[in-house]
């Protein structure tokens, strides 16, 4: 079986003593434990599919279950991704990411009022399919939301928005939006740049993603007929200083 290769992916997790004895008491199986990596102990199974980083004549690091991955995940204090059986950390961001998204939020907020809306910020889990989940910076619900995995992972926004620094701009472009992408709720998907003036717009057309990109202040995302209400720059950026690192 073939591994998906995500090549624009953050480094997987480097697990502490701690969360390999957690994982270890959780098991049935045995693992090892070297440098951060819990590898597979015993002969390696010819029938199951190959971590991307197993070299031949070594032990092979584990690739993770979903069960396994979501019951780290309620133990941790931070939140991963996952992709085909490999922890992620999340991408490092600079500290302007938490205000573009308030920013965003709130003017989102202050237009769209009552149950039909729904928007979440930064902890809200998303279910792109068996085996990838992905946490968004943003993400809204128009309607009902719809959850996986005893309610505690979303399968139907209609908008996210990332807040992409220098360290994950390539993750949120490529990695991010082709899974997003896959989603047949969503309708927009928003990466917002922490260091300049720009946003990347990418919405669904009939048949195709229409990417537009936007770089004044006096610009706005013109999403009205999408989400309720279109996005300024001066908006989104207000308070920001983004010409720095």
């Amino acid at each position: 079986m073939a591994k998906e290769q995500v090549a624009s992916c953050p480094r997987p997790h480097q697990f502490t003593v701690a969360e390999y004895f957690a994982f270890e008491d959780r098991s049935e199986f045995k693992h090892e434990f070297i440098d951060g990596v819990i590898y597979d102990w015993g002969d390696i199974d010819p029938k199951a599919p190959l971590h991307p980083d197993y070299v031949p004549g070594y032990a092979m690091p584990h690739l993770f279950t979903v069960d396994e991955y979501l019951a780290f995940e309620a133990e941790s204090e931070d939140r991963h991704e996952f992709v085909d059986g490999l922890i992620y950390d999340l991408p490092s961001g600079a500290c302007k990411r938490g205000q573009l998204i308030a920013n965003i939020k709130d003017w989102i907020d202050s237009r769209i009022r009552g149950p039909v809306c729904w928007l979440r910020i930064g902890d809200q889990r998303v279910k792109i399919r068996e085996g990838v989940y992905l946490y968004p910076d943003l993400c809204q619900v128009f309607g009902e939301a719809k959850y996986a995995d005893k309610g505690t992972s979303l399968l139907n926004p209609l908008l996210v928005v990332e807040a992409a620094s220098r360290a994950s701009a390539e993750y949120d472009r490529e990695t991010r939006l082709a899974y997003y992408q896959t989603l047949s709720s969503l309708r927009v998907y928003i990466m917002v740049d922490q260091c300049a003036v720009q946003v990347d717009a990418y919405t669904r057309a009939a048949s195709h993603w229409r990417h537009e990109t936007y770089s004044a202040l006096d610009e706005h995302v013109p999403l009205l007929p999408l989400i309720g209400c279109d996005l300024p720059l001066a908006a989104i950026y207000r308070g920001v200083a983004c010409n720095d690192d």
